[in-house]
């Protein structure tokens, strides 16, 4: 518990039974305060837990169909490989057939670099949603093109097994620079989306739509609308005060409460919402630019 302040029972009386007293209700609160943020770091845990869980069956996901593609590939070239290597002093094979099975080979490479790629923006994305930055850290500046790049990369997974689309409308220049950790609107934004996609409940077919734009000359707008029904009553008075949710056992309740702090905190910026029981939700993210 943290340190307490007692007061010194300088007397055997009225008083020093009130100072006995008060310094036990001291004694207790500690003790209760101690319990509350216990439980507070287990919840954060838990959603911590929850989030690496989410990340990992996502890259599992995004990587076995490259992963897939390539050992085909591989299988391809060794196909060439024979076939070259039983033409080798056939008179009845031209300059020109040799040229095809080269084309071929340069094709079947040029394949397994495109997966490639991908497999190295997936590891690159989520080795920076998994490093843990200090509060004090510096981070460079990054486009709406990243964060867009950087969504599409670790939702695909739980999207795509929803059957669920994301449909983007960015009116703004993909250029466009925001100061602060890109890892950090990353999550916040992944994690409105995955709200989206368990909203649906399971509904396929349906869309999620991310848009961003300018509202002023000086803010940036990203917003995340659903329509799976809209948020009950009895959540929209203390969505972002308290550590509320909608999933039941499922969930904390964490997600928005540490997405609104994290918005706060490292972006100067605010998070809003509208919603219309029996249509849809919009989560505004607004960021000063």
């Amino acid at each position: 518990p943290d340190a307490i302040s007692k007061l010194p029972v300088l007397a055997n009386d009225e008083i020093g039974d009130l100072c006995i007293a008060y310094n036990q209700v001291q004694e207790l609160n500690a003790k209760h305060i101690d319990k509350i943020k216990n439980s507070q770091n287990l919840l954060i845990e838990k959603e911590r837990l929850a989030s690496l869980g989410q990340m990992i069956g996502g890259i599992a996901h995004n990587l076995k169909t490259p992963i897939m593609s390539i050992s085909g590939a591989t299988e391809g070239l060794s196909d060439l490989i024979d076939e070259y290597s039983t033409s080798v002093g056939d008179p009845e094979v031209t300059n020109e057939d040799h040229q095809e099975i080269a084309k071929d080979m340069r094709e079947w490479i040029s394949k397994i670099q495109t997966h490639l790629s991908y497999m190295s923006d997936v590891i690159t994305t989520v080795k920076g949603q998994a490093v843990t930055f200090s509060e004090n850290a510096s981070f460079p500046d990054f486009t709406i093109g990243d964060l867009i790049r950087h969504i599409n990369i670790l939702m695909k997974h739980e999207l795509s097994n929803a059957l669920v689309e994301l449909e983007e409308h960015i009116q703004i220049e993909k250029s466009t620079s925001i100061k602060g950790n890109i890892n950090s609107l990353v999550q916040v934004i992944n994690n409105m989306i995955s709200n989206a996609i368990q909203a649906y409940n399971g509904r396929t077919g349906e869309k999620i739509i991310l848009s961003a734009y300018r509202e002023g000359k000086n803010k940036l707008v990203i917003s995340i609308q659903d329509f799976a029904g809209g948020l009950p009553a009895t959540v929209k008075s203390k969505l972002f005060k308290e550590m509320v949710t909608t999933k039941g056992k499922a969930g904390t309740g964490l997600g928005l409460f540490m997405s609104y702090s994290n918005i706060k905190a490292h972006f100067n910026g605010d998070i809003k919402f509208d919603t219309v029981q029996g249509k849809g939700t919009i989560f505004y993210i607004e960021i000063p630019v």
